[in-house]
This record gives C-alpha cells, structure tokens and sequence, in this order.
C-alpha cells in the first residue's frame, strides 16, 4: 500500500506571503513552517509547534516580561497565523508567570547576615550610584503562614550489598562488578574520556527572606591607616604559609585506594609572642638589627665608605701627583669569634661584591681550631652578619654563580657541603658521604663549574692528589666523581731548571702529591690547571680522565696559588713556596720573569685596571710590583707588626681596594692610593713592559714573536 505525502498551504498564508509585503517584513522561520501542513494517506500529520502556545508572546518593545502592566490573553493552539505584521514584528520575548506556590522560602537564612549595627547619628551619604524611584516589585505580606508537610522519601542512588558464594553464578557476577569498579576507580579506567552535558530540567524559581531584604542604608565614616598599620598588615599576611602535601607516585595503578594520598593545602600561620625570648631568634627581628648595624656603621665610617664606593678619587691633573703606591687602611673585619683563628679562604660573592665569606681553619699542622664560616658586609664592618660554626676546621669556600646564597665548603677531614646563607641558623643543602666520597684528606681548593644555564657542579683539590667532581642530588647528598689522580713526576720537565737530584733508594711513601690550587682556564672551559706540592703545574681536561694534558714545573717548593691575567689570557702568574712569583706564557716553556721575595708567597694577585700591577704576600709583608717600572724588587712594600702571616689577597672589582687576611683571623681592606694612570691600550703595555723584561734573552724574544703573531692569525 502506498502512502501520499501532501504539502498544503493555507489561502490566507498565500496572500500574506506577496512580494511587496515579503520585502516590508522579515518573518521568521517557526512563522513560515505554519503555512504548510503534511497529510498523509487523508491523516494530518502536521508537527506541532516547538514554542508551547499556552505562553504569550510580546514585541521587542517590551525589555522584560516583569515590566508588563497589560494583561495578555494565551494564545490558542489552533492558530497557525502569522505575528502582526506591524513595525513591532520581529524576534519574540516569552511572557512568564510566577506561581506564588512555586516560590520556595528558606526560613533557615538570616536576613540581618553583613549588617552592622550602629547607633550614632552620623551623615546622611549619598548613594554610590543613581536608580531610578520605583516601588519594589515584592514587599512583606503581612502574614506569614508556613505549612510544613512530611514528603515522600526519594532514593536519588541506591548501591545494595550482596554476599553470594565463591564460585557460584551470581559470585561470578559479583566479583565481575567489583573487578570493573576496581577498574573505573583506581586503575587504568579513571583515565577514560569522559564528557559532560547539558541537560534542560525544569525550571524552579526558590527566593529566600534573605534575597527579599531592602538594600541597607549607606553613611559616611571616618577611617584612617597609618604607614605602620600596612605595614603590620602585610607582614601579617606573609606569615600565612600554605603547606602543600606533594602526591606520592603511584607506581601500580592497581594500588589499593587506602594506600593512595591526595595533595592537601593547610594554611599555617605562625604565631610570635611579644617578649624578647620569643622575638629575639625570629628572623625578621634579625634582619631589623642588621639593618639597624648597617645605618649606624656608616656613621662611624663615613670617610672610609666614600673612598671605598669610588665616591673620592684622585685628581688626575694634580701638580702634586706622585707615583708612590699608597696604601691607605679603610678598616679590619674581626669580632671576638674570629680573634685568633687563621683564615684560610675568602670567597666574594659573585652577585653582590659588598658581601664575603671568610673559611677560618688552621694554618699549621699541629693547630688545633673548629670550624668558622663568617659572612660579611662591606656596609657593616663592625659584625658579621652570618656565623656558621662547625667541628671541623675550614680549608677552602668558594660562593656558587647560578645561586649566590649558596657557599661551598671543604673540610680538613675531606668533608664537601653546600651551605645555604640566607638563614641565620645553620642550613646545609647538600652534604658529602663517606659512601659517595673517598676522600679523607684536607681539600685545599673548591670551585664552581657551570654545566649550561641553568645547573653546575663543584670541583675539589685534595691533599691525596684528587680531583672530584661533586653533583647535589634531590636526597641533599653530593656524589663524588673521579676526574684526575695527580701522579709524581720524574725525569726532565718542561720549565723551571733545577739541579739533578741524587739517585733514591728508598721507596716513598706515596706516589701522589697534594693539589693545593686548582684554576680554571679564562677562554677553554673544559681546561683546569692544579698546582702540586712538588712543584708542578698540572695542565688537565675534564674531557681526559686519569691523565694530564701537559706539565711543568714552576717551583722548587709547593706551588700555593696561580693567577690569570685579565688583559691578556695567555699569561699567567704562578707562587710557591721557594719565595718567588714567575710568570708563564701559554704555549713557551721557560719562564717569562722572575719576582724574588724574602720569604714563602701564598697568594698572588693582578690588579683588574692596570695590566702591570701585582700584589703578593710573603710572611707579614705586603709588596706592590710594576712589570713597567721594574721587577728586581717591589715598588712599594708594607709590613704588618705582630707574629702574623699574611695568607689571602684579593682585588675588588673597581680595582682601588684591596682585601687581605691573615693568620690572626682579620681581614683588612686598604685603598690603593697614587699609582700610575692607567693607559688606554692596557694589552699593549703589557706586551711592551714583557719584551722588555726580555731583551737580554733575545732567543726567548723572537720565540714570543711568532707566538704572538700565530695568535692574531687565529
């Protein structure tokens, strides 16, 4: 049997839908489905219209059905016509209704929740902003009657329990339901795409006595807040910590859900009492006191901060400038923790040069001291502003350049820690094992070494002839790597000629001598050279393990620091223990020059704005040299009085102060006064100051030519 699908259309639609009247009105899609009805088989099958009729309809001029005075008729279902076609046709707006038996009260609210108050008599205000007077659409009846009725109880989920036997066919199924919940819930099935929505519901308008509450009255009143009350309030709210629980992993997803642990947040804030013995450990009260310190020590050094800022400098056109190289004593870093104990490292750091760590140890074999770390600032000679004490005497401590609060330390038991300066109380990143660290001995050198951008890792000099690589890990222990094993060197070396020795016959007692300095190359980043006991420079890679690049020998003692000069990075400065400073050319094996003191030198040092200045120490004096001027003794010398020895010697960076420490745990800062201007060209006077330091070697001369010219080639 065939069915007959008919399209009609009513007389009156067809006359509505002219042409000109078409162009006049834009109807709408629902109006045009109602010009035609479906009849199939003589049955009208026409749909129904997805706007209810039983709603009325108003214009667009109409903003809100809440708004409307005029009461409307519905609209029959029946009627299939068009909307008006007056100028108001166009999108429609639904009239609702409110029932009052749909409106929900909740007499559990309270209506004066927010309101404060206040019986004084203050301004009238105005209000914020301005609305129209209306009356409000809903006020309080003035009676109340609330009805309450017991419903019926609706069960929105229900999960019964069920006990069947192992085995059996509804077992079975059971353990299946519990597999696949199991699954859902904690395995792998929790991760399954899951997609959320929408749903139309019916709509059910609830309003509270609370909603209904007129809008209270505004006044105006006077509030202050003073700089201090801020100030209080922030430091209140930085108090708030939040402590963050992390997630532990989950190394099997089928893990039970009791072993599963979620990331909570708790807010802690920190309560402080008001006496001292509460406030006094805090540190924001030290932090205040170091401050405090700061203000009053530069009253007191007032004179000596301005010379060492640079703030008071010398006349270059003065008449009465003299060449005399003039040491001028700004003050002398000590406190009563550090009278008498060695300094045997001073590390700047890196970010900020107004602040140092001084490493005080032992000096001599048979002293015995503990360990001190003393943080200083230039801004507050009188005290130390971090003080970190341990068993163990210091050697070596050096400030890390990606994280300038950390300071590496190395002990004379060949201990390796990272310490954290930003606390007062002693907090250690990162500490060495004897499971991660074969070393026992002293380590006389520490170092950074940057890896890329954003890691980096400590090199250590031991006394055992080791170099360790040292890398922190997230369980704050520092696992030792093996780079080199410095062996003794026999026969005939590269360098310094000394006399031959008389044969041995003893066995020695070790075959590896102490590293006692380690440095970095200025321009090859893989190249170190370590300074040995024996005398000789240890040219050597990271990239070669267990073996040198080359050596030489540059003392006849102990080689106690080496030094590169910041205008020309081939030339490097060497000091020992045999009393002299020798400088050495990359690529030439004799020495370059010779500088004799009367006794051991520690430490040598080139001054960062003149290219032909030195500082050294030897026992108790301080000498001053300049390669132009000449080099058979010191242009200027200082001796310190007392039984000290002067162990450390440091530039600051602007090249006008001078940092030196002794055997007696004090630091003094001195301001390098009239010394000769320095030459534009300071390469060039430096190459002319050595060539003519040479000219009595003309062999060694022409040697150093082609040298120099290889390099501008390259």
């Amino acid at each position: 049997m065939t069915s007959t699908i008919t399209f009609a259309q009513s007389q009156q639609s067809l006359e509505d839908e002219s042409p000109s009247r078409t162009s006049k009105i834009g109807a709408s899609f629902m109006d045009k489905r109602r010009t035609f009805r479906v009849i199939d088989g003589g049955v009208d099958l026409t749909p129904t219209d997805v706007v209810d009729p039983d709603y009325a309809t108003m214009t667009e001029a109409f903003s809100h059905a809440a708004f409307e005075s005029r009461v409307r008729r519905a609209e029959p279902a029946s009627s299939l016509k068009m909307a008006s076609k007056s100028k108001d046709a166009g999108v429609k707006v639904f009239a609702t209704t409110i029932n009052l038996d749909d409106i929900h009260i909740d007499h559990t609210l309270n209506t004066e929740e927010g309101f404060i108050p206040d019986d004084t008599d203050l301004e009238r205000a105005p209000s914020a902003f301005y609305l129209p007077k209306k009356n409000p659409i809903m006020s309080y009846p003035p009676k109340v009657v609330l009805i309450f009725k017991e419903t019926e109880t609706e069960f929105l989920y229900e999960l019964p329990s069920y006990s069947y036997d192992k085995g059996s066919d509804a077992g079975n199924v059971v353990e299946e339901n519990n597999e696949f919940y199991q699954y859902i819930t904690v395995g792998k099935g929790r991760n399954r795409k899951m997609v959320v929505e929408e749903t139309q519901t019916e709509p059910v308008v609830s309003q509270s006595r609370h909603t209904l509450a007129v809008r209270p009255e505004k006044k105006n009143a006077a509030a202050f807040a003073s700089m201090w009350d801020m100030h209080d309030t922030y430091a209140r709210l930085a108090r708030v910590k939040k402590v963050e629980e992390p997630d532990e992993m989950v190394l099997y997803q089928s893990a039970a859900p009791y072993l599963l642990r979620k990331k909570k947040k708790v807010v802690v804030e920190e309560k402080r009492g008001k006496s001292f013995e509460e406030i006094g450990p805090t540190p924001e009260f030290c932090d205040a006191v170091m401050l405090t310190e700061r203000v009053l020590a530069a009253k007191s050094y007032s004179d000596a901060q301005k010379k060492f800022r640079g703030l008071v400098r010398m006349d270059p056109l003065a008449l009465d400038l003299v060449y005399v190289y003039t040491m001028k004593p700004l003050w002398t870093l000590e406190c009563e923790d550090t009278a008498g104990r060695p300094i045997v490292s001073i590390s700047f750091n890196p970010k900020n040069e107004n602040i140092l760590a001084v490493a005080h140890g032992k000096f001599g074999y048979a002293e015995n001291h503990v360990g001190l770390v003393c943080v200083w600032c230039t801004k507050n000679p009188c005290k130390p502003e971090r003080i970190y004490r341990f068993d163990d005497p210091l050697t070596s401590v050096d400030f890390s350049a990606k994280n300038p609060n950390w300071i590496a330390c190395g002990f004379a038991n060949g201990d390796v820690l990272i310490l954290d300066v930003t606390s007062y109380p002693k907090r250690i990143i990162a500490k060495s094992s004897r499971d991660t660290n074969p070393c026992f001995e002293p380590i006389w050198s520490i170092s950074w070494q940057a890896v890329d951008a954003s890691s980096e890792y400590v090199m250590t000099a031991c006394q055992d002839g080791r170099i360790t690589r040292f890398t922190s890990t997230k369980t704050h222990d520092f696992i030792g790597t093996p780079m080199m094993r410095l062996s003794t060197v026999e026969g005939k070396l590269k360098g310094l000629q000394t006399t031959k020795t008389c044969v041995k016959n003893d066995v020695p007692i070790t075959r590896y001598p102490a590293a006692l300095c380690l440095r970095w190359h200025p321009t090859v980043a893989h190249v170190y050279l370590a300074g040995t006991a024996e005398g000789c420079v240890h040219r050597c890679s990271k990239h070669y393990l267990n073996q040198h690049v080359d050596v030489f020998r540059a003392h006849a003692g102990p080689v106690y620091a080496l030094d590169f000069s910041p205008f020309m990075n081939t030339l490097m400065v060497s000091c020992g223990a045999d009393g002299a400073i020798r400088l050495w050319m990359e690529g030439m094996d004799d020495v370059i020059m010779t500088l004799s003191c009367p006794a051991a030198v520690y430490d040598v040092a080139f001054c960062p704005i003149n290219a032909t200045i030195l500082l050294s120490v030897s026992g108790n004096m301080l000498s001053i040299w300049d390669l132009r001027r000449k080099t058979h003794i010191p242009c200027a010398e200082y001796t310190f009085p007392g039984p000290v020895i002067l162990t450390y010697i440091k530039f600051s960076s602007n090249g006008d102060n001078v940092f030196i420490g002794d055997s007696a745990g004090r630091v003094h800062t001195f301001h390098l006064e009239d010394t000769p201007i320095p030459p534009f060209y300071q390469r060039k006077m430096l190459d002319e100051a050595i060539k003519k330091a040479l000219c009595t070697r003309p062999q060694l001369l022409k040697q150093l030519d082609k040298l120099t010219k290889l390099q501008s080639r390259n």
